[in-house]
């Protein structure tokens, strides 16, 4: 397995263990053919120790295979992996035009769910050029899931850019009562431990032990979720109002415009200031600047989520605190979003005012301007769906959102429509085949959406029924990218990419 100086579950690309146990196999199989008797033996006893550990290493791929992405592909003759990007290009996007450093990350489990979204996360981020390194956290696998989910990782993904990593944590969702004992477990607890954990091992974050980063302070930080496929690079620069959609209320009350040391950034979300309804002293301490924050504060800077940026010496400061905090918010607050209201108590709590952008993200087409919605409205009904599938590449005649979220679900008539919980694990299996696509002109040919299991159609206003469009257009084609792309390099002559599936048959319960 691929091992890093800092942590043996990092995988990248450069230098390897194996290279080096191949190197010593060599040897002692050139020792053996020269002759010399307890030599002989030695390389006898490797020989066999070599044979024992490929199989054993076929059978746990093949069974993970089986789990992630489908059979063995090795059945037949399989064209390498081959990038979208070549050796300069990807090279190149080491940093952005200006010298500036990314990390981009993503915390997931070692289950088939969030390989798939994985897979296509990495995708996306190879398809768009985004620049800096991209890393999947992957937290709490079993010894049996570190050996699979690397040997995956090596086969399927390191091909894609010398940019892209994976990094095994340990397991942070366990929730403890007051003596320690484990009561419970929440499984978001993985996000801001595993982001802590990055910065404090990952080998291109040059953490001192003490808090401070002499080389690597300045670099920026893009937290993202492993469901969001990116549409337009994210960096530091929200100088543009053509593609930057600011709230009305926040324009009057700017941090900047530009990630920097003490101005970090993040998506809007709509939760306003709840966050400060639960006990602050216990949270923060008598001392916290969390029992003087306002509700208007609150509203202003600190309603954040995903993705969100900041710079190493910043994002480790959230860090630090939102691993603290998230135990306690928790305790009070056992509900999905105790991580998001414990990384804004971090965040006021340090007084890290956020400036806050709409336009990093889009997800609930309901939502109105609170996300990135207004660069959807701009595109005609019928480019709608030709844009969101990224046949226009031009970005200045059709600004887009950095990210699409696939937490909702996105609907036109009654065959049309997506949703990521019934996306089978295996979607990327070499027998599957692909999904329908909606036609280009979908956004005018239904004003109703009638989701699988409805009792009955909703009507749609054509801003709506666009905005629906835009996601089902994008999600389908988007997945079947990934797919092909994943086939064509795994699975040979038996890469099945006809497509026949839709996703409304698997909520019907038919495939």
């Amino acid at each position: 397995m691929m091992r890093s100086r800092k942590h043996a579950g990092t995988s990248k690309p450069g230098g390897s263990a194996e290279g080096g146990a191949a190197s010593s196999h060599e040897k002692a199989g050139r020792t053996s053919l020269m002759g010399g008797g307890s030599k002989d033996i030695l390389s006898s006893k490797v020989l066999a120790g070599i044979i024992v550990f490929v199989i054993l290493f076929g059978f746990l791929f093949e069974s993970y295979e089986s789990r992630q992405g489908g059979k063995s592909v090795q059945t037949t003759s399989v064209v390498p992996g081959v990038s979208l990007l070549s050796p300069e290009e990807d090279s190149a996007l080491e940093s952005d035009s200006d010298g500036q450093i990314y990390h981009v990350i993503f915390s997931t489990d070692c289950g088939g769910y969030q390989a798939w979204q994985s897979y296509m996360t990495f995708y996306r981020a190879m398809k768009i050029k985004q620049p800096g390194h991209v890393t999947r956290i992957a937290s709490g696998c079993t010894d049996e899931e570190k050996v699979q989910i690397e040997a995956w990782f090596n086969l399927h993904i390191r091909h894609m850019s010398q940019r892209f990593h994976l990094l095994l944590t340990p397991n942070f969702s366990a929730v403890k009562d007051e003596k320690g004992n484990i009561v419970g477990d929440y499984k978001f607890f993985n996000k801001p431990f595993g982001l802590k954990y990055f910065l404090e091992k990952f080998d291109l974050i040059d953490y001192d032990g003490a808090g401070a980063f002499p080389k690597t302070q300045d670099a920026i930080v893009i937290l993202i979720d492993p469901d969001m496929s990116m549409l337009r690079p994210i960096n530091k620069d929200f100088t543009s109002d053509a593609n930057t959609v600011i709230s009305k209320a926040r324009k009057d009350h700017i941090i900047g415009r530009t990630v920097e040391h003490g101005k970090p950034f993040a998506q809007l979300y709509g939760f306003q200031s709840q966050f400060l309804k639960l006990d602050m002293e216990k949270i923060g301490g008598k001392d916290s600047r969390l029992l003087t924050t306002t509700h208007e504060e609150g509203r202003l800077y600190y309603p954040i989520g995903p993705p969100y940026l900041a710079t190493v010496k910043d994002m480790y400061q959230i860090a630090l605190k939102w691993t603290e905090f998230v135990p306690r918010v928790h305790e009070q607050y056992p509900h999905l979003l105790a991580e998001m209201f414990a990384a804004s108590l971090a965040a006021a709590h340090l007084d890290l005012k956020h400036q806050l952008i709409n336009s990093l993200m889009i997800s609930d087409t309901h939502t109105g301007d609170s996300e990135g919605w207004p660069l959807i409205d701009d595109i005609p009904a019928k480019e709608v769906c030709s844009v969101g599938r990224g046949d226009h590449a031009d970005l200045k005649k059709y600004p887009l959102p950095n990210v699409v979220h696939l937490c909702q679900r996105y609907s036109l008539g009654k065959d049309w429509f997506f949703g990521k919980r019934k996306i089978p694990h295996d979607v990327y299996d070499c027998a599957n085949p692909l999904f329908e696509e909606p036609p280009d002109n979908v956004a005018t040919m239904f004003d109703y959406k009638w989701p699988p299991n409805a009792k009955e159609k909703t009507d749609l206003t054509p801003q709506m029924a666009k905005r629906e469009a835009f996601m089902l257009c994008h999600l389908t084609t988007t997945l079947n990218e990934a797919a092909e792309y994943y086939k064509r390099s795994a699975c040979g002559k038996k890469a099945n990419l006809k497509k026949s599936m839709k996703v409304a048959d698997l909520f019907r319960g038919k495939r």
